[in-house]
């Protein structure tokens, strides 16, 4: 799967029939982390600026990012989110 979004070189992806809660997976050179799309809970390697670029992205576009997650989970094709 490719990444649904790509924020200042951060790669963010989402799993089908990955574990709950929902979450996101975000990669970019040593970073490597994920983060709760509701409660923001981070987990693995990342830094600060990254966390907020992230944090922000998902105040703008957390409604899309649950729709694709529940598409995932459903093994239901998912696109990549329009900027």
């Amino acid at each position: 799967m490719g990444a649904i979004y790509v924020l200042e070189g951060l790669l963010i992806y989402l799993y089908g029939f990955d574990h709950n809660p929902p979450h996101i997976h975000v990669r970019r050179g040593l970073e490597n982390f994920t983060i709760t799309i509701k409660d923001r809970f981070v987990e693995g390697r990342a830094k600060s600026k990254s966390i907020a670029l992230v944090n922000d992205f998902l105040d703008k576009h957390e409604s899309e990012v649950m729709d694709l997650w529940n598409k995932a989970q459903k093994g239901e094709p998912i696109t990549k989110i329009n900027r």
